[in-house]
């Protein structure tokens, strides 16, 4: 089996149709105005995201004997796409707002740099970017289809959601020895925490990173808040 290309004709295929699939769900659903459409696009997506998440449980190599503490699903990633799906079916604003700002700030980062090791066509690197495009896809979808959009204090919510999530996969981290959230350790292919300095201190920069990240993907949003007219 061949080692995953970064790069690669693949890879780049794969961001693209990650922007361009649901920006033209959005388009097709947006024309008729139709919410039928609509939700079957959303539903759609979460379907797309659990089942993912299901195939890719079923299809672990049993003969590895994996241990349950590292079947877990608590990489942030994880909990965005359960948020996405989530958000899709029942259009909740607040966990519209996480799915936004974790797919956006953090998802996006895994597209571009996968921690991935098989190459096309094997079956983890359809998980993997069905997975991570389905999420920053279906935050596309909801905002330009389903017309959703973070509000007022969205990004102090979600960063102390953020925090709390980093508190939690810490603990359960050092109970299990694990490594969710690459709290304990940077993954083992480059990526953006190999540019904030070694442990712990990139743990640092990530929170200073992710709260500007956060308020980057809401400055549109305040800047579309200052232009509307007062009543």
């Amino acid at each position: 089996m061949s080692t995953f290309d970064r790069w690669g004709a693949p890879h780049l295929v794969a961001i693209a149709l990650t922007v361009l699939v649901p920006l033209l769900l959005s388009w097709w659903c947006r024309r008729e105005k139709s919410l039928t459409r609509t939700r079957l696009v959303g539903a759609g997506f979460a379907l797309i995201l659990l089942g993912t998440i299901v195939a890719q449980f079923l299809w672990l190599d049993r003969g590895s004997a994996p241990r349950w503490q590292d079947m877990m699903p608590l990489h942030l990633c994880d909990l965005a796409l359960f948020a996405c799906a989530i958000a899709c079916l029942g259009r909740n604003q607040r966990i519209f707002e996480i799915a936004y700002f974790w797919g956006l700030a953090g998802t996006v980062h895994g597209l571009i740099t996968p921690d991935l090791e098989q190459a096309f066509p094997a079956p983890q690197f359809w998980f993997f970017f069905l997975g991570h495009g389905g999420i920053v896809g279906s935050v596309l979808f909801m905002v330009a289809g389903m017309r959703m959009r973070p509000l007022r204090g969205s990004v102090f919510r979600v960063y102390f959601v953020s925090l709390v999530y980093g508190a939690v996969a810490g603990i359960f981290n050092l109970i299990f020895d694990t490594n969710y959230g690459f709290i304990c350790a940077k993954p083992g292919t480059s990526s953006l925490l190999n540019l904030m300095g070694p442990w712990p201190w990139y743990i640092l920069s990530l929170a200073v990173v992710g709260f500007i990240s956060f308020a980057i993907l809401y400055f549109p949003w305040f800047l579309a808040d200052r232009r509307q007219p007062r009543p």
